[in-house]
């Protein structure tokens, strides 16, 4: 008696096996959760020539490609992907915006926000948020009016950054990522220092004064714990040595169990963006060794030791702000 085969799929005079969308589709939603976007887009593109209409893939190449500042190619997947999910409406309109502005479509920006705020159909709780997009919106319309001959950019306030929301202080924050004036150092510097801010929200401000040249002094606390620091002499987060050594030593001793060291390495990852410019204020072993010690009481319950190095990585690594909105 023969055996029922299943029939393998061709497109074009490419054979598709069983299993092959479910698997490439999982890959990618992997790569999108381990932040390589690159990685993303690449298998996404490999859908699409073998399932074109799988639903999952307008969302992941619309956040793929701004992810890679592929503005261009983005903008109709994220528009699909409006199109056909509604559950997540706002959330991707938010996204489809954000393209918008990067491409310079300000046009389009006004007039899709002002029929949502026409129609009243936006969460009360969202409204300021689309509010403020408008109001940014607005500013780069005048800036690139007239033959997008570029306006002074509105200097704003130490005062006024505080008043605003934080989706609309990392917006501001966004827009200046590729020209920082002497204008706007003085407030990334006020932000920088200011205690009172969530600790990665002052970690962008400090990158931005870097990658601008700021040279005067800052003394930046978090977490109990001070440090003066020239902006432009600093390496980014993650990119030092002590950071790098800590990395090796806990590839070395994990490298037989995948998973722990790859939430080992997102907790490292968190600490240096939420406690930048500071370290952990030990040696590397002794780091590395107090990360196996929090690796055990996560996945195994064992006691935390309480030692200050370990207090500190367990409240860095619970704390929510490190969540960039």
């Amino acid at each position: 008696m023969k055996r029922n085969r299943k029939r393998l799929h061709k497109k074009g005079n490419m054979i598709v096996f069983p299993g092959t969308v479910e698997r490439l589709l999982d890959q990618a939603e992997d790569a999108m959760q381990a932040e390589e976007f690159e990685k993303a887009v690449r298998l996404s593109e490999q859908l699409l020539e073998i399932a074109p209409n799988l639903p999952e893939i307008p969302g992941i190449l619309a956040v793929a490609l701004y992810e890679t500042k592929e503005f261009a190619k983005a903008k109709p997947y994220a528009a699909k992907w409006l199109q056909s999910d509604m559950s997540e409406y706002f959330e991707t309109m938010e996204l489809y915006l954000a393209i918008c502005m990067q491409l310079q479509d300000y046009e389009e920006v006004e007039d899709t926000i002002g029929a949502l705020l026409d129609e009243e159909i936006i969460p009360s709780e969202l409204k300021q948020k689309f509010m403020y997009l408008r109001e940014l919106n607005g500013r780069l319309l005048n800036r690139f009016a007239d033959d997008f001959v570029a306006q002074p950019k509105e200097v704003v306030s130490f005062e006024a950054f505080l008043q605003m929301d934080r989706f609309q202080q990392h917006q501001l924050l966004d827009q200046m990522e590729s020209d920082v004036s002497k204008d706007f150092q003085k407030l990334l510097a006020e932000i920088a220092v200011y205690d009172n801010l969530p600790p990665v929200l002052r970690t962008v401000a400090l990158v931005l004064l870097r990658n601008s040249g700021f040279k005067d002094s800052l003394v930046i606390r978090k977490f109990g714990r001070g440090l003066s620091v020239i902006p432009s002499q600093l390496p980014l987060p993650g990119e030092d040595p002590l950071t790098k050594e800590i990395r090796i030593l806990l590839q070395q001793a994990m490298d037989k169990d995948p998973s722990r060291l790859s939430l080992i390495e997102e907790a490292v990852k968190k600490f240096t963006l939420i406690s930048y410019p500071l370290d952990w204020g030990a040696p590397a072993k002794a780091v590395a060794c107090a990360y196996e010690n929090y690796s055990m009481f996560l996945f195994e319950g064992a006691p935390l030791p309480q030692t200050a190095l370990h207090k500190l990585i367990f409240e860095i690594d619970q704390d929510s702000s490190g969540a960039v909105e």
